[in-house]
């Protein structure tokens, strides 16, 4: 779980702008986790604003900084990430923060860079509730080894902090070293983190695509076919059961395309491919009748794909991002999805944008806006900046819906008149 992350000079974002997911409130455990030492730490965030004023770059900037510490570079000639500084501070650094609960264990992880390379990184982790050096390193030149230095409670040996040393390159972190190279045993700290990273740490709208091979996989497992069914019932859609189907289509190969290995074509570059179609049992009354995944309402598609994320969240603990989550779902069905979330959970995270403002008024929101963080684009630096619901010191009585809609929280668009001028101006 993400319990803060903090960014500078990246993407629509200047300044310094936080989210910060802890909070105070202890009566609704079902919201929040216990992280120890009197920490709570929100399940659900979303973020709010007009079009253009930086929610989705938020959820970029924790994807990336997550990226960073992930993915190793194959060269010194790879950026170490894609996306730019702020706009007009393109010769700037960018500075990330996040903090973060993997593993039970607390890890606070800052890093500063340029396109080229990673200026300094600090890991710290709390082993046994305590602050510790996980790893610091700093940049030297463009061709010496950066300068590193690994904390004593890791425990490894003289050997394996050579191997990572001689491994890093100056544009991707110490961590990602670990997934191109092999360490010995007494590298399992590093290890640990890296796997967790890899498999609960979900990139933005990962749970889209592939989705009728998703479906194929579960079609045989009784848990979570029974998971999908009974959502699908729950949410009011007249879905009763499923399966798939594994069809072969044949297709001319276009002559741009070339295989390394030709067995999938025939002399007469006919290449057969293999597709999953997925039917939907659906019930009206007492009858039935099938439809295949590609006749089902866009909603529908999005809610089955949204599903995958949640059956993860609730069998495991995962961080999932969200971008626009309530495109093509009814408000009621969204509202009903959340709240499956949060009562099933035990510490898994959803973080979300949103432009679906009937939200706001329901009881959910208004009894945690801590969960709430508004984006607004600053008109005259063109940069955007972010707040928490329950830093504007409104009244628990006030509801954000009407609050947000007289722009007394702001991140609304700020629109002209509907009348336009087309004709040509008289000389």
């Amino acid at each position: 779980m993400i319990r803060e992350f903090w960014v500078e000079n990246f993407l629509s974002i200047k300044e310094r702008q936080t989210l910060n997911f802890e909070t105070r409130l202890k009566e609704d455990e079902w919201a929040s986790v216990d992280m120890g030492g009197e920490k709570r730490v929100n399940k659900l965030a979303v973020i709010y604003g007009a079009n253009a004023s930086g929610k989705s770059n938020m959820l970029v900037a924790i994807q990336t900084v997550f990226e960073i510490l992930f993915y190793h570079r194959t060269n010194r000639q790879n950026p170490v990430v894609s996306r730019r500084p702020f706009a007009l501070n393109q010769e700037v650094p960018t500075r990330m923060f996040v903090s973060f609960y993997a593993n039970h264990k607390r890890y606070d992880y800052d890093v500063l860079y340029t396109k080229d390379h990673i200026i300094d990184e600090l890991l710290e982790w709390y082993p046994n509730g305590s602050k510790s050096l996980f790893y610091e390193r700093h940049y030297v030149s463009q061709e010496a080894q950066a300068s590193i230095k690994f904390g004593t409670s890791l425990n490894i040996s003289s050997k394996t902090k050579d191997a990572f040393l001689q491994n890093t390159l100056n544009n991707h972190s110490v961590l990602a070293c670990f997934g191109k190279n092999s360490f010995s045993e007494d590298a399992k700290q590093l290890a640990d983190l890296y796997y967790w990273i890899a498999s609960y740490m979900h990139e933005i709208n990962s749970q889209k695509g592939l989705l009728e091979k998703r479906m194929k996989s579960i079609e045989t497992k009784e848990k979570a076919k029974r998971f999908y069914l009974q959502l699908l019932q729950k949410a009011d859609i007249n879905i009763v059961d499923f399966y798939t189907e594994t069809i072969t289509e044949k297709i001319q190969r276009p002559d741009f395309l070339v295989f390394d290995n030709d067995s999938h074509a025939s002399e007469d570059g006919v290449i057969q491919l293999e597709r999953v179609k997925v039917y939907f049992v659906c019930q009206a009354g007492k009858d039935k009748f099938t439809l295949s995944y590609d006749e089902q309402s866009a909603g529908t598609k999005k809610f089955l794909s949204n599903l995958s994320a949640l059956y993860s969240a609730i069998t495991d603990n995962h961080v999932f991002l969200i971008d626009e989550i309530d495109s093509e779902l009814h408000d009621d069905l969204l509202l009903y999805f959340l709240n499956v979330f949060l009562m099933n959970t035990k510490e898994s995270q959803l973080i979300f944008t949103s432009q679906e403002t009937s939200l706001l008024s329901e009881d959910l929101l208004n009894a945690h806006r801590d969960f709430v963080f508004f984006a607004e684009k600053n008109r005259e630096g063109a940069y955007s900046e972010y707040t928490r619901a329950d830093e504007y010191g409104l009244h628990k009585n006030l509801s954000l819906y009407k609050s947000y809609r007289n722009g007394r929280l702001g991140a609304i668009p700020q629109l002209g008149s509907p009348i336009l001028y087309l004709e040509d101006e008289e000389d």
